[in-house]
């Protein structure tokens, strides 16, 4: 386990802070591996002894460490524990990077009670697999609200080959560094584009796409009679707000209420009461508290699950940028 000391050296946090705990985490001990503080192969500690010494929850030192790994600089072994994956680039050449790397996988197997052969038949074998594999490449998804996100990130899980990321605007602007320049294609909406395109390089790698409606979603709204009153029920402000204008588009003489975010079992309760119809999420089970899902469930009203998807166009043109791509990585 590192020393409390040491540990607070590199888990600094500030709770007077307007940055989440969870970021404050990332961002110093991204800074100490970068500086070398934390050395290539190095265990980190685990989240119960970050909870004991600091008294954070684990749940936000668990989200610290997903976020580090993603980023490509931790690493988790089953059954071994977390370690340091990044290599600093002044840290000498490759070829004494590559060494170091070898040498700190040949002690944790030899550890583990390994040959010198077995441990010559693994590495063989996952060079072959390595060998076998096909080109990946890295997508990130930037938009602002997480129900239009979610349908994005499913619309290109199909591609074989692809490495999905998913990003929630304001996360991005408080944090730019996290599209890295490893990425290969960012797909997002026009006026995100442009705010990406103005804070960070990445214009080549931007493809503009646009949302619409859903024909599910459009059927239904469609058939609602005039005189009904419909309310929306969202998750994030703005996928409310989208619905609300495709409503006030597709809508005769429907009374339409302002959206309204879920947070309280009461509240949902009462906004419900009138209404012939109410628009939410394509499987808002995943956004609601269990609570607030069995409200939903036993209203009296049709209950309309809502989406947004890239239209064809859009859709076509990412898959064609990506099998690009693809074809580029392998050759």
């Amino acid at each position: 386990m590192l020393g409390c000391i040491f540990m607070e050296s590199i888990y600094k946090i500030n709770t007077e802070l307007d940055i989440p705990i969870y970021q404050q985490l990332v961002d110093s001990i991204r800074a100490a591996i970068k500086k070398g503080e934390l050395a290539a192969g190095q265990k980190l500690a685990t989240v119960q002894e970050v909870t004991d010494a600091l008294g954070i929850a684990r749940g936000t030192i668990k989200r610290a460490y997903d976020e580090l790994e993603q980023l490509g600089l931790i690493e988790k072994v089953q059954g071994r524990g977390t370690f340091v994956r990044y290599q600093p680039e002044n840290s000498g050449s490759r070829k004494e990077q590559a060494m170091a790397a070898i040498d700190t996988v040949l002690n944790q197997l030899e550890e583990m009670g390994f040959s010198a052969a077995e441990i010559n038949i693994f590495l063989n074998l996952k060079l072959r697999e390595r060998a076998e594999e096909e080109a990946h490449v890295k997508v990130a998804i930037v938009e602002c609200n997480a129900e239009n996100l979610s349908q994005m990130s499913e619309q290109l899980r199909h591609i074989n080959g692809l490495d999905i990321y998913s990003y929630l605007l304001e996360n991005v602007q408080e944090y730019p560094y996290k599209l890295g320049e490893d990425f290969d294609l960012i797909v997002t909406t026009p006026s995100h584009a442009e705010y990406l395109e103005g804070v960070l390089p990445v214009k080549k790698k931007t493809v503009r796409i646009a949302l619409r409606p859903s024909a599910h979603s459009l059927s239904h709204i469609i058939k609602l009679r005039p005189g009904n009153r419909l309310g929306i029920i969202c998750y994030s402000k703005r996928f409310g707000e989208l619905l609300y204008e495709t409503c006030q588009t597709y809508t005769e003489n429907v009374v339409v209420d302002e959206p309204m975010k879920a947070e309280s079992e009461a509240a949902v309760e009462e906004y419900l009461r009138g209404k012939d119809a109410v628009l939410v999420p394509k499987f808002y089970e995943k956004y609601f508290s269990p609570r607030i899902v069995s409200v939903l469930k036993t209203f009296g009203g049709a209950l309309i699950d809502c989406y947004y998807k890239m239209d064809e166009g859009s859709l076509l043109f990412v898959e064609a940028k990506i099998r690009r791509l693809l074809e580029e990585k392998k050759i």
